[in-house]
């Protein structure tokens, strides 16, 4: 007797839990997101249909592009607290087919908004620029914006644009932090590949991994406040200014990249592969860079391949370890470091340096030491 009461207890005990599980599924799964589907018709309408298919969406949904190519005749405004995706880079085109600051950009960016918006994802399709004019690829003005397996080419401006300001110029009045754009392709753009377009201190402690960068007519990343941010395994090659530009180091890494050919058909001035100021009171990391032109280097141009120009205030701490350098013409620095007014300390180690005319220079106050 015991031992049946005991397995109806079991059995009563059983449908319970069942019954709960099965109310909490259906509760999860009537508030999971809700897909928008709309497609491209290699058509002039393709614009109005596109945006008509965002500004009818609901906060959590995802807009999921069919297959095919889109012919924009006006830039997209994305919404916050969506997904846009495509099915795939090679199956989802949105082509530029007239004059336009943008092919895709944030609500917070074209309608003048003092603050940031809220999180947006676009993945998984490409962005073709015709090359005319400025035009920008995709410009977010995000906090927690997520751009992921995306191709951006032949773009007049630059391909990815992270903003602090918005398209009328004034900048957001607080930040717009942890974003990350990772594994996308972005070639041939006419001003920078990537930009963090920051005067001011907003766009911070984002992540810019994984991404190949080809053939920008300016730098191929090119940070405006590069503080608290993750520059790591990127591909950049090809690029007409400097590989890497990334202002006001402040908790910064920069590693793993895979530079070459910076400076690219310079026949003057002075390039560089990594090129940083930096701010004082804590640390960052320049590690395991790989940085060449071995594409070769004309004219009397200066190649510079990892440097720091300046601290702008205080006593800033640098790692710089693990890099390897390979020059092209004796003209070549491998490493420069300068304090200027302020103090920059450097711990250097393990470091390789080839075929450059100058291994090491220091100005300023700028100290380098071997570290512990």
């Amino acid at each position: 007797m015991r031992l049946r009461a005991v397995l109806a207890i079991l059995a009563v005990t059983s449908v319970a839990v069942t019954a709960a599980c099965g109310s909490a599924g259906e509760a999860a799964a009537s508030a999971a997101p809700y897909s928008v589907s709309v497609s491209c018709r290699d058509a002039p309408s393709d614009a109005g249909r596109l945006q008509d298919a965002i500004n009818a969406s609901r906060p959590g949904e995802v807009i999921d592009i069919g297959g095919g190519t889109c012919l924009l005749t006006r830039g997209i405004t994305v919404l916050p607290d969506r997904a846009l995706t495509g099915a795939s880079t090679t199956g989802t085109v949105l082509r530029q087919e007239a004059s336009m600051k943008y092919v895709l950009a944030s609500t917070a960016y074209v309608s003048n908004s003092t603050t940031t918006g809220g999180p947006l994802s676009i993945r998984n399709l490409t962005v073709a620029c015709n090359g005319s004019g400025r035009t920008d690829g995709i410009i977010t003005m995000n906090w927690q914006a997520d751009v992921e397996n995306v191709d951006v080419t032949d773009c007049g401006g630059s391909g990815i644009v992270d903003s602090a300001a918005a398209q009328n110029g004034a900048s957001i009045r607080n930040t717009s932090v942890n974003s990350r754009f990772d594994n996308n392709f972005i070639s041939g753009s006419g001003q920078y590949g990537f930009d963090v377009a920051d005067n001011g201190h907003a766009v911070t402690d984002g992540y810019l991994e994984n991404n190949q960068i080809s053939s920008s007519a300016l730098d191929a990343i090119h940070l405006g406040d590069a503080s608290g941010w993750d520059i790591s395994g990127n591909h950049l090659y090809g690029d007409g200014q400097d590989g890497i530009y990334a202002a006001r180091l402040y908790g910064t890494t920069i590693a793993g990249n895979y530079i070459e050919d910076f400076g690219a058909r310079q026949a003057s001035g002075t390039w560089y592969g990594i090129v940083s100021t930096a701010q004082g009171g804590i640390g960052s990391t320049i590690d395991g860079n790989k940085v060449f032109n071995d594409g070769g280097e004309t004219g009397d141009a200066v190649h510079v391949y990892i440097a720091v120009t300046q601290v702008n205030y205080g006593t800033s701490y640098l790692s710089v370890t693990g890099n390897v350098i390979v020059g092209a013409s004796q003209r070549d620095v491998g490493f420069s470091f300068s304090g200027g007014a302020n103090h920059l300390m450097v711990a250097s180690a393990g470091n390789l340096v080839s075929d450059v005319g100058t291994v090491t220079q220091r100005f300023g106050s700028a100290s380098v030491s071997v570290g512990t």
